[in-house]
């Protein structure tokens, strides 16, 4: 059975009841269930309960979904992880549902001669035969079953992985198992003879790496000589490896990180080890000077908590600054553990335990205040420049959190710090402006490289010429203003879920033309291709399943499931839906005319000459004067 089917059934054939009530106490009241919302600070039963629409929804925060919605949110899960809790619970065998996929040949072999691999290497470290492991083991505190949960392994000065590969009895077998493991950089053509190979990792301490399922994808390498070079040698990246994307240890540390709600990075595989094995299990290691994308938004999707605990060199330091920076910009404000005297947490646990680790996370203040002091000389200059100066830095050190009130905040400190005597209000108009016209260099840069404008680094163009050109004052999307769906875009949702004979008004299409968000168009594209096929008796139950796909962002399934659970079924006739579309249709020009003049403002700031000025003071007239007609149409 597929993982469609197992979605089915839990949604059509356990009551959103029972699956709630695995969480939360649910009362009757009256007709209705009813319990203390877990989203907001609830003191009287706000959140009612549907078993015959099988929706959630609360009253006072609007929170509103269905069975699979709840468990994702309430415990902060992705969908798979929610599917299979609920299975636990409800006594359901998730694995018999994993839906079948088509087979890759390749892949499939690759995960095998990686297992194959991470198993030959275990095998040869737990024999014994080789001191300088166990000698390692032991200097670092480690025991057999630590050993055994990483699956540590060594690789001695011999060819034993090509051994093992030249030993498959089957020609072709052998034969692609060589060429794979030689795509996966497992093993290196022998240069003076072209059809020998020889092992990649030769004396070597081996760590396998995994994905965040658990299966092996490569491998990273701790040298046992002092004068080895490298002294980390990790797998090439590949079809199944990539570096930048890993986070050393997730598969172990999820779990402990949901539960903690609290993530620790550390920059090296046994700093990762080492904690883990003092009662750390939330942490994990960067596999590299900054994090990867995908690495970010997994981390973030589970916790907002995250502590900075890399090395204590310059590296280190340097890495900290970059990986702090990316958590800014999401509007987090990581905290920082640091070791010195120690050089990373590994040497930090085994000199002062883990009691002494645990303090300075109990203790740890922002890495953003700890790199804001490092600017701050002990001696604060005399000199204005100067100080103004160092506070220009300080803005572009704390610009990746925007408007954030943790940014105006941190500006206003600085400042009183540096004995600046303007008035705080002044301090932060400044970092606001610093702001604007950070993001209108960011938006012309980006335009420019749309449009691959050329651009000579001798021959730099300021950024005023670029904002007098009045080709380049365009009208900017909603997507660069915002992150989500606006108001009047739910309400479309709603008003269309709510009343489906909307879906086959003439007038529609006029109105996706006025939206900005794709996922609103897309989500109304194919809604109306099904729902005048649905018969009304499955309405409700078809919008709520196709809308429950992982595909929609949360806050549009949330918008569904709200006018669901208001659904009822009654027609109006074509004028009262042509109204109602009119009034949608209004609402979003307007809110587009809107959009136009925060834009046209905020170029404002950038403006340097007087025609300029003049250019947009005569487009917000424009816009002043359509959004006057619209509201006298109203």
């Amino acid at each position: 059975m597929s993982l469609d089917e197992l979605k089915l059934k839990i949604k059509e054939e356990i009551p959103i009841s029972s699956v709630i009530g695995n969480y939360l106490s649910i009362k009757k009241s009256g007709s209705s269930l009813v319990t203390l919302c877990p989203f907001h600070s609830d003191s009287k039963p706000s959140m009612h309960v549907n078993d015959s629409k099988k929706i959630y929804k609360c009253f006072a925060c609007d929170a509103a979904g269905d069975a699979i919605t709840f468990v994702m949110k309430y415990r902060n899960l992705d969908f798979i992880d929610a599917l299979k809790e609920i299975c636990q619970k409800q006594g359901l065998n998730f694995d018999s549902y994993q839906e079948e996929k088509k087979s890759n040949p390749k892949l499939d072999l690759a995960k095998k001669i990686l297992t194959k691999t991470t198993t030959l290497y275990r095998k040869l470290a737990t024999t014994h035969n080789f001191a300088i492991y166990d000698e390692f083991i032991k200097k670092r505190g480690l025991d057999e079953e630590i050993a055994s949960v990483y699956s540590l392994g060594f690789a001695p000065a011999k060819n034993s992985l090509c051994d093992y590969l030249g030993s498959i009895p089957n020609e072709k077998e052998r034969l692609e198992a060589l060429a794979l493991a030689l795509e996966l950089g497992l093993i290196k053509p022998d240069k003076n003879n072209p059809k020998s190979h020889y092992d990649t990792f030769r004396d070597r301490i081996i760590f396998p790496i995994w994905d965040q399922l658990g299966q092996v994808i490569g491998f990273t390498s701790r040298s046992i000589r002092e004068n080895q070079i490298p002294k980390y040698l990790n797998s090439s990246d590949s079809f199944v490896f990539n570096k930048r994307n890993l986070l050393y240890g997730f598969h172990l540390a999820k779990n402990a990180i949901r539960e903690k709600d609290a993530v620790i990075l550390v920059e090296g595989n046994m700093d990762q080890v080492a904690l883990y094995k003092n009662g750390f299990h939330h942490t994990v290691a960067v596999m590299g000077i900054a994090l990867g994308e995908s690495s970010l938004e997994r981390i973030l999707s589970m916790t907002k908590n995250v502590y900075l605990a890399l090395d204590s060199d310059s590296a280190g330091y340097t890495a900290m600054e970059r990986i702090n920076r990316q958590f800014n910009e999401k509007g987090i404000v990581p905290k920082i553990i640091e070791f010195l005297p120690s050089k990373d947490a590994d040497e930090f646990l085994l000199a002062q335990g883990p009691l002494a680790l645990q303090a300075k996370i109990d203790n740890a203040i922002t890495a953003l205040d700890f790199l804001l002091a490092k600017l701050i000389p002990e001696k604060i200059p005399e000199v204005i420049d100067r100080k103004l100066e160092i506070l220009n830095r300080a803005f572009e050190m704390i610009s990746p959190l925007r408007h954030n009130l943790a940014a105006t905040e941190r500006v206003v400190t600085v400042a009183k710090r540096l004995g600046l005597k303007s008035e705080p209000s002044q301090i932060v108009k400044n970092y606001q402006d610093y702001i604007d016209q950070l993001a209108a260099k960011e938006k012309t840069l980006a335009k420019f490289q749309t449009k691959s404008v050329p651009f000579k680094q001798d021959q730099e163009q300021s950024l005023n010429t670029l904002l007098s050109n009045e080709k380049k004052i365009e009208e900017i999307s909603k997507e660069e203003l915002k992150i989500g769906l606006s108001k009047t875009e739910k309400l479309l949702v709603q008003e269309l879920v709510q009343l489906p004979a909307l879906f086959s008004e003439e007038k529609l299409p006029e109105l996706l033309d006025l939206v900005s968000s794709d996922e609103v168009k897309k989500y109304i594209g194919k809604i109306r291709k099904i729902v005048l096929e649905i018969d009304e008796s499955e309405y409700g139950s078809i919008i709520s399943n196709f809308t429950s796909s992982p595909e929609f962002s949360d806050e549009l399934r949330q918008a569904v499931s709200s006018a669901l659970f208001k659904y009822k079924v009654k027609e109006l006739d074509s004028k009262t839906n042509n109204r109602i579309l009119q009034d949608l249709k209004m609402n979003l020009q307007m809110e587009k005319l809107k959009l136009q003049k925060d834009e046209i403002k905020k170029q404002q700031h950038a403006c340097v000459s007087e025609d300029e000025m003049n250019m947009l003071l005569k487009k917000l007239s424009e816009i002043e004067k359509d959004m006057q007609v619209l509201k006298k149409s109203k």
